[in-house]
């Protein structure tokens, strides 16, 4: 029953949700609700009933005149995480800045000054803002390994890049997914 789930949540200590004051706040949050979810084994049909108990404030007032134009809690016990996250998103995240991100991680670079672990760190959390938009495994592989820095760029000259922009052409040594033609450095 939800009692018993809600019991087990509240051990986990879940924090509550307010408002975000920055997109990556809503990520965090939902990131944070899923971890317990996933660590609780909880079953589908209360993961939301669970992450909207700990609303507060505006995100509270939000949910509650939400949830009552859509039909109360009838509507509500139908409502899967996925569909919830989307609602969340779009208030909490705006599509502006989840554009942004999108484009981010489209054209991710390592910079000069950040090590091979930074960088994966950032791509990871951009991917994790993606979701299913971030592609398959082997897209993110891909996608990954072509933004590394490869040794030789560092020392690079920007009078050895060809006309069109274009990096020059990996040697064998080299990804050969790397020369898509695409530099945003």
């Amino acid at each position: 029953t939800i009692h018993t789930w809600l019991e087990r949540f509240n051990k986990q200590k879940p924090h509550s949700f307010e408002k975000a004051t920055a997109p990556v706040d809503a990520e965090n949050w939902i990131s944070h609700m899923e971890k317990i979810f996933d660590v609780m084994g909880c079953e589908d049909a209360f993961k939301t009933r669970l992450a909207v108990y700990k609303f507060e404030g505006n995100a509270l007032a939000w949910w509650k005149a939400y949830k009552q134009a859509k039909g109360g809690d009838a509507w509500l016990i139908t409502v899967a995480l996925a569909d919830f996250k989307k609602l969340f998103f779009l208030l909490f995240f705006p599509r502006a800045e989840q554009e942004r991100l999108k484009r981010e991680y489209h054209s991710i670079r390592q910079t000069s000054t950040e090590t091979s672990t930074e960088f994966m760190q950032r791509f990871l959390r951009l991917a994790g803002f993606l979701g299913a938009a971030a592609g398959t495994e082997e897209e993110q592989a891909k996608n990954f390994q072509w933004g590394l820095r490869r040794d030789d760029e560092v020392t690079e000259r920007p009078d050895k890049r060809q006309r069109s922009g274009d990096r020059h052409q990996p040697t064998s040594q080299q990804s050969s997914h790397r020369s898509h033609g695409h530099n945003n450095d």
